[in-house]
C-alpha cells in the first residue's frame, strides 16, 4: 500500500505542489475557498503530512532527547516527568533514551540525536568519558547535563542538587541530637563522593573523626543491590567502629539495608542506632522504615533542566549558567536524640 504524497493531493485538486505546501505551512496568501478544498482533499485521500521532513527544512524538528540511566529508578522518572511537562507545554516532543547505565548506549543515543536533528539534549551519563565529550563537541545542538556534573572544560551547563550541602545538614542534625560516633556508608560515585565530602568536612568542623565504610566491589545502583550493599556494610562497620551510635548512608536504599541488618540482629532503630539516608525515595517513608533523609526537588530538577535547554535553543541568554538546587531534611523516626536512649535505659 502506497502512502499518499503531497503531489497526489496537488494532482487530485489540479493545483501546484507549492499551493498545498503553503496551506500546510499556514501561509496567509491562500484564500478561504482554496483552504477548504485542500482540507477536504487531505481528508478524502487520507494524506498525512511529513512533519519530520518539513521540520528539517526549517532547521527544527521540535524534538528533544532525554536519557534515563535506569528506568526502574523512581528518582529518574520524577526528573523525566519534570522535563516532559515543560517540553509538552512548549510544543516539543520528547524522545527517551533508556540507557540501563550503559556508556555505549549513551554514545549511541547521542549519535541518534545528531542523525535525527534533535533540537537539544538533556543527558545523565554514567561517566564523562573522553569519547562522550568528543562526540558532544561535534554535536551542534544545545546540551544540558542533569544530575551529572560535567568537567568545567566541556562548557556544558548542568542542573543538580547540592549534595555537599545536604550532607552537611545531615551531620549537623545528628550532632545536634548528641551523636559523636557517626559513620558514613559511601556510594562510590561522583554524587556519593560529593556527599562524603560534606560529611567529612562537617565532622572535622565539629572536631570529630570521620568514619567511612565502602564496599567498592559491590554494585549499589539498583535499589535491591543498594539494600544488599547496606546490609553487607554493617559487619565491617560494627567491627571497625563498635561504638557507632548513628549511621548516615549515602542513599536511602543503603540506609534501608542498614535498618534491615539492625532488625535481624537485635539492634533497635533508633534506640540503639540512629539511621539516615539521602534521596527521600518513597520507600523511605513507609511505616516499616520512616527514615530520616535528605530531600531533593526531583520534579523541579527536571523542569529547570528543560527550561535551561529551551533558553539555549532560543538563544535567549548567551550565558550557560548551571543551576544548583538547595536541599532540605525530612525528619522521621529513624533518628533520635542520644539522651533519649539513656532515659529509656533508666526506666528499664
Amino acid at each position: 500500500m502506497c502512502l499518499t504524497t503531497i503531489r497526489d493531493v496537488a494532482n487530485y485538486l489540479g493545483v501546484s505542489v507549492s499551493t498545498v505546501s503553503r496551506y500546510l505551512n499556514n501561509h496567509p496568501d491562500l484564500n478561504e475557498e482554496t483552504r477548504q478544498k485542500i482540507e477536504k482533499a487531505i481528508r478524502e485521500l487520507d494524506y498525512v503530512p511529513n512533519s519530520a521532513a518539513r521540520n528539517v527544512s526549517r532547521l527544527s524538528t521540535r524534538t528533544i532527547g532525554l536519557t534515563i540511566p535506569d528506568i526502574q529508578d523512581s528518582y529518574f522518572s520524577d526528573n523525566a516527568y519534570g522535563v516532559e511537562r515543560c517540553m509538552l507545554e512548549n510544543g516539543y516532543t520528547l524522545i527517551y533514551g533508556s540507557l540501563n547505565r550503559s556508556p555505549k548506549r549513551m554514545l549511541d543515543f547521542v549519535q541518534y540525536a545528531r542523525e535525527m536533528r534533535f533540537d537539544g539534549l538533556i543527558i545523565t551519563p554514567e561517566e564523562w568519558s573522553e569519547e562522550l565529550l568528543t562526540l558532544l563537541r561535534r554535536t551542534e545542538i544545545p546540551v544540558v547535563a542533569l544530575r551529572r556534573r560535567p568537567p568545567e572544560t566541556s562548557e556544558i551547563p548542568y542542573v543538580d542538587a547540592d549534595h555537599y550541602g545536604g550532607a552537611c545538614r545531615m551531620v549537623e542534625h545528628l550532632t545536634g541530637l548528641g551523636h559523636r560516633s557517626i559513620c558514613h556508608i559511601l556510594l562510590n560515585t561522583d554524587i556519593g563522593r560529593e556527599r562524603m565530602r560534606g560529611y567529612v568536612d562537617s565532622m572535622e568542623r565539629c572536631g570529630l573523626e570521620p568514619r567511612i565504610i565502602s564496599l567498592p566491589e559491590m554494585p549499589a545502583h539498583k535499589t535491591m543491590d543498594a539494600i544488599a550493599y547496606g546490609r553487607e556494610a554493617m559487619p565491617e562497620l560494627l567491627s571497625r567502629y563498635p561504638d557507632t551510635t548513628a549511621v548516615f548512608a549515602s542513599t536511602d536504599p543503603i540506609g534501608i539495608g542498614v535498618m534491615e541488618y539492625a532488625r535481624n540482629h537485635g539492634i533497635c532503630v533508633p534506640d540503639d542506632l540512629s539511621v539516615s539516608g539521602s534521596g527521600d525515595l518513597e520507600i523511605a517513608s513507609l511505616s516499616w522504615f520512616e527514615m530520616t533523609t535528605i530531600a531533593f526537588e526531583r520534579y523541579e530538577l527536571g523542569r529547570r533542566a528543560a527550561e535551561l535547554l529551551l533558553k539555549m535553543i532560543r538563544k535567549e541568554d548567551g550565558r550557560k549558567e548551571s543551576i544548583l538546587f538547595d536541599t532540605h531534611l525530612v525528619l522521621r523516626k529513624s533518628t533520635a536524640h542520644l539522651n533519649d536512649r539513656k532515659e529509656k535505659e533508666k526506666l528499664l
